[in-house]
């Protein structure tokens, strides 16, 4: 037999072997594009997943920090005001004190000088118009009598009547004066006097009311910076309390 008729059975099963083989290598091929497309769909969806949560995050972190500073520039904004509204009511109560002092003094400056010099101007002045009038009837007196003696000469006796005429009226002129002086006296103390000093008490009083209501303000000033500040303060302990149960959560989560 001759030799070279050996090999002809191999080559009858090579087409097995190579369809085991191709069978083989597909799976592999098919398994491992499984494996693969699995793992990184996996990877794709949990990285998309946790940037999504980590957004979340920055965005909770972001507004709880910007609750915070809010919290903190109202409590400033809160001591700000009451500072403030204090400030402002003492300058009132100062204010007030020196409206009352000035009140004050201008009744004492009154009562020591003032009333007393416009009563004793109007005394003087009644006290005048009384000596001009008794001045003025003596000088009419005296001049009646000096040309009583010359009745008989017709020039003296018309320069006579001019003269007497013109102290006649300066006598009724005086009269008038004296009643007006004394009318003004009766005036300034029953009315003038009395009216003025009503006024500068009225001035004190109202002083007084005034620099009350000052220390009303600032007492009330007080309170409400104070009753600001405790809200504030509320607010700032509602942002810390809702922080650390955030802070909390965030463990458990992670957990």
């Amino acid at each position: 037999m001759d030799s070279r008729a050996d090999p002809i059975p191999l080559t009858l099963h090579r087409p097995a072997m190579f369809s085991r083989s191709t069978s083989l290598t597909l799976s592999l091929v098919l398994s491992c594009a499984l494996s693969t497309g699995c793992a990184i769909s996996l990877g794709v969806g949990v990285g998309h997943e946790d940037s999504e949560w980590e957004g979340v995050g920055e965005e909770d972190c972001e507004e709880r920090g910007g609750g915070d500073e809010r919290a903190e520039l109202k409590m400033h904004l809160a001591e700000l005001e009451a500072s403030s509204s204090i400030m402002e009511a003492e300058a009132g109560v100062h204010e007030a004190e020196v409206q009352l002092q000035q009140a004050h003094k201008a009744l004492q400056i009154f009562d020591e000088g003032s009333a007393q010099d416009q009563i004793a101007e109007a005394e003087l002045d009644v006290q005048k118009a009384r000596v001009e009038l008794v001045e003025e009837r003596a000088t009419l007196a005296q001049l009646e009598s000096d040309y009583a003696r010359f009745v008989d000469d017709e020039l003296a006796r018309q320069t006579a009547e001019i003269v007497l005429g013109r102290h006649r009226a300066r006598i009724g002129f005086s009269e008038v004066e004296l009643h007006l002086a004394e009318r003004t006296l009766e005036r300034m103390k029953g009315f003038e006097v009395p009216k003025e000093r009503h006024e500068l008490e009225a001035a004190v009083h109202s002083a007084e009311a005034a620099l009350e209501a000052a220390h009303l303000a600032l007492e009330m000033a007080h309170v409400q910076g104070e009753l600001d500040l405790l809200e504030a303060e509320e607010e700032l302990e509602e942002h810390d309390e809702d922080d650390h149960e955030w802070d909390d959560d965030d463990e458990e989560e992670h957990e």
